[in-house]
């Protein structure tokens, strides 16, 4: 079941309570009331709405309660006008590749990175790709960001066959309105903890888009557009990757608590979000996925495959498109002993096109393939081609099923 963390708000001399789901924790930041990744002048003014009694709601409002007392008042409001005022970092703005590559380099904790319209290709960088060390913090992430969104930069590499656009291993940055395409992998986090890719088109990769590995936790990758992956090995042209394979070496295994929200995936060729042995607590909540593209290569078949650990799987949408590689909504596989297991699957609609496969017409297009895994499913839809219905036993492999009609939270 889902725990709720409860924090007390007094509000015109009324003492309230409001629940806040673990979803928030991936990306909290000290006074981030509105959940973008950052602490600013736009928390200041919701909070302050919100005080006011205006017909606001606030994303986390347990970011709010800076002093720690349980409770949200005027207080917390003039802590965080505060701290916006003595902590504010500096604002750069870059036009080219080698600015973008030094004010990188030089970053320092809460400064803010604008990048005109334009391509910046890491051949003119100097460097191999794009990359981030510099450590942001809680309150003061180091953000990168389009100067105008609706014109975003383009970040590119210099082909698909090797390299990265963006390499980050700092904590706390935030990446937002970037175009990154035209290498390897798209953006790679090597032991870096709560970053936030938001709003960014990942697309045109060899391999996959997006890699979370190394000790990267508490990470989240938001509204991001990514497709056209696995151009030159299908096989491992995941969307967004989280952790490494345990036969691989060098990683630190352990990437915890990150997020994939409302991001939309099309023409992936290996699964759209692949979630590794030893990693826990990975939640995928309102992306939209469609299978156009799924190349069945290296065992990809499933719009997910989750090796990890008490994974939260709500409220996507997938669209299988006739796409016979596809043999399962989702896939849970113990890769390594102990793993695999624990899931929760609630308010997911699949439109999975035939109850049966086509490659193997006995097996069930199951929504969740869990093999002999233990999970939980609550208000599933799927659509078999007559239409969408409640998702029955039938629609589960495993003996070790638990099917939940009562509101659930985790």
């Amino acid at each position: 079941m889902r725990r709720k963390n409860r924090i007390s708000l007094l509000l015109a001399g009324a003492l309230l309570t409001v629940s806040f789901g673990m979803g928030a924790q991936a990306a909290d930041a000290a006074g981030d009331v509105n959940a973008d990744g950052a602490s600013d002048a736009e928390d200041v003014a919701l909070l302050q709405n919100w005080l006011l009694g205006q017909e606001v709601t606030l994303p986390d409002g347990q970011a709010g309660d800076l002093n720690g007392d349980g409770m949200l008042n005027g207080m917390d409001l003039c802590l965080l006008k505060r701290g916006l005022l003595t902590n504010a970092g500096r604002q750069v703005t870059v036009s080219d590749a080698a600015e973008l590559a030094q004010a990188m380099a030089q970053a320092e904790t809460g400064d803010v990175i604008r990048l005109e319209p334009g391509v910046y290709q890491v051949s003119d960088s100097g460097a191999q790709k794009f990359y981030g060390t510099a450590e942001g913090s809680q309150q003061q992430p180091i953000t990168l960001k389009a100067a105008d969104p609706a014109d975003p930069p383009v970040l590119t590499g210099t082909g698909t066959s090797s390299g990265y656009v963006m390499h980050i291993t700092g904590d706390y940055w935030v990446l937002e309105h970037l175009l990154l395409t035209n290498a390897q992998k798209g953006i790679v986090l090597d032991n870096s903890n709560h970053t936030v890719i938001r709003s960014c088109e990942i697309a045109n990769t060899g391999a996959e888009a997006v890699a979370i590995r190394d000790g990267s936790s508490y990470c989240l990758v938001q509204q991001c557009s990514i497709h056209d992956t696995g151009l030159v090995t299908p096989g491992y042209g995941e969307g967004v990757y989280i952790g490494s394979a345990y036969s691989t070496s060098g990683f630190d295994y352990k990437c915890d608590y990150n997020r994939v929200d409302g991001c939309v995936f099309r023409n992936v060729a290996a699964e759209h979000v692949d979630v590794k042995e030893n990693t826990t607590g990975t939640e995928i909540s309102g992306c939209t996925f469609h299978g156009e593209g799924m190349t069945g290569e290296n065992y990809a078949g499933s719009f997910l495959d989750i090796a990890g650990n008490d994974c939260y799987v709500h409220d996507n949408t997938g669209y299988r498109d006739g796409n016979s590689k596809i043999v399962a909504a989702f896939e849970l596989h113990e890769q390594v002993s102990g793993w695999g297991y624990h899931a929760h699957f609630a308010n997911n609609t699949l439109y999975m096109d035939r109850p049966y496969g086509e490659v193997d017409t006995s097996r069930r297009m199951y929504v969740v393939d869990g093999w002999y895994s233990d999970f939980s499913v609550q208000h599933n839809l799927v659509d078999y081609g007559e239409g969408l219905s409640e998702a029955g036993e039938n629609c589960y492999n495993s003996d070790q099923v638990t099917f939940l009609t009562e509101d659930c939270v985790q």
